[in-house]
């Protein structure tokens, strides 16, 4: 059994997070951990969101 001090963050495309996450037994998944996962994921999302802005903004003529 993994403890919070060896689970390690989720890292990859959202579907690979997805399967390390469902892998990964629920008593290895501590409030603080799955916090930290969240709040990764929502930086990455955010992330995404302004690329996608900048990208958006670059093909619009004016």
């Amino acid at each position: 059994m993994k403890t919070e001090s060896t689970v390690t963050d989720l890292t990859g495309s959202p579907d690979e997070r997805m399967t390390q996450l469902q892998n990964l037994p629920r008593d290895a998944q501590s409030s603080e951990w799955l916090r930290r996962q969240l709040d990764a994921a929502l930086r990455a999302w955010a992330n995404e969101e302004t690329e996608l802005v900048i990208i958006k903004e670059s093909r619009t003529d004016y």
